[in-house]
Protein backbone atom coordinates (compact mmCIF):
# COMPACT_ATOMS: atom_id res chain seq x y z
CA UNK A 1 0.00 0.00 0.00
CA UNK A 2 1.36 3.43 -0.91
CA UNK A 3 1.98 5.98 1.79
CA UNK A 4 0.01 9.19 1.62
CA UNK A 5 2.00 12.35 2.14
CA UNK A 6 0.38 15.63 3.02
CA UNK A 7 1.84 19.03 2.38
CA UNK A 8 0.58 21.69 4.73
CA UNK A 9 0.28 25.13 3.26
CA UNK A 10 1.75 27.81 5.46
CA UNK A 11 -0.52 30.43 6.99
CA UNK A 12 0.48 34.01 6.29
CA UNK A 13 1.86 35.72 9.38
CA UNK A 14 0.47 38.97 10.76
CA UNK A 15 3.49 40.83 9.36
CA UNK A 16 2.91 39.39 5.86
CA UNK A 17 -0.78 40.33 6.01
CA UNK A 18 0.06 43.85 7.16
CA UNK A 19 2.61 44.24 4.34
CA UNK A 20 -0.05 43.27 1.76
CA UNK A 21 -2.69 45.48 3.38
CA UNK A 22 -4.86 42.53 4.44
CA UNK A 23 -6.44 41.82 7.80
CA UNK A 24 -8.52 39.08 9.38
CA UNK A 25 -9.14 35.83 7.48
CA UNK A 26 -7.05 35.31 4.35
CA UNK A 27 -7.79 32.18 2.32
CA UNK A 28 -4.90 29.88 1.48
CA UNK A 29 -4.89 28.70 -2.16
CA UNK A 30 -4.25 24.99 -1.51
CA UNK A 31 -6.87 24.77 1.22
CA UNK A 32 -9.44 26.52 -0.97
CA UNK A 33 -9.09 23.88 -3.71
CA UNK A 34 -9.77 21.04 -1.26
CA UNK A 35 -12.77 22.71 0.36
CA UNK A 36 -14.29 23.54 -3.03
CA UNK A 37 -13.83 19.95 -4.22
CA UNK A 38 -15.51 18.63 -1.06
CA UNK A 39 -18.45 20.96 -1.64
CA UNK A 40 -18.86 19.64 -5.20
CA UNK A 41 -18.81 16.05 -3.96
CA UNK A 42 -21.51 16.80 -1.40
CA UNK A 43 -23.86 17.71 -4.26
CA UNK A 44 -23.82 14.08 -5.45
CA UNK A 45 -26.68 12.56 -3.48
CA UNK A 46 -25.54 8.98 -4.08
CA UNK A 47 -22.26 9.73 -2.31
CA UNK A 48 -23.87 11.49 0.63
CA UNK A 49 -26.63 9.00 1.45
CA UNK A 50 -25.24 5.60 0.43
CA UNK A 51 -22.43 3.80 2.17
CA UNK A 52 -20.79 1.19 -0.02
CA UNK A 53 -19.16 -1.95 1.25
CA UNK A 54 -16.09 -1.80 -0.97
CA UNK A 55 -13.56 0.92 -1.53
CA UNK A 56 -13.55 0.23 -5.29
CA UNK A 57 -17.27 0.99 -5.55
CA UNK A 58 -16.92 4.19 -3.51
CA UNK A 59 -14.00 5.25 -5.69
CA UNK A 60 -16.03 4.58 -8.84
CA UNK A 61 -18.92 6.70 -7.56
CA UNK A 62 -16.52 9.51 -6.71
CA UNK A 63 -15.07 9.43 -10.23
CA UNK A 64 -18.57 9.43 -11.74
CA UNK A 65 -19.44 12.46 -9.66
CA UNK A 66 -16.48 14.43 -11.01
CA UNK A 67 -17.11 13.22 -14.57
CA UNK A 68 -20.70 14.48 -14.28
CA UNK A 69 -19.40 17.81 -13.01
CA UNK A 70 -16.94 18.15 -15.90
CA UNK A 71 -19.56 17.22 -18.52
CA UNK A 72 -21.98 19.72 -17.07
CA UNK A 73 -19.39 22.48 -17.33
CA UNK A 74 -18.39 21.49 -20.87
CA UNK A 75 -22.03 21.54 -21.98
CA UNK A 76 -22.47 25.14 -20.83
CA UNK A 77 -19.24 26.33 -22.46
Amino acid sequence: MAKIQFELSAKPSKAEKHAKGQSGFVSVAARWVIERSNAWVERCKSLVKNFDRTLARSNAKLKLCFIRLMLKRLATA
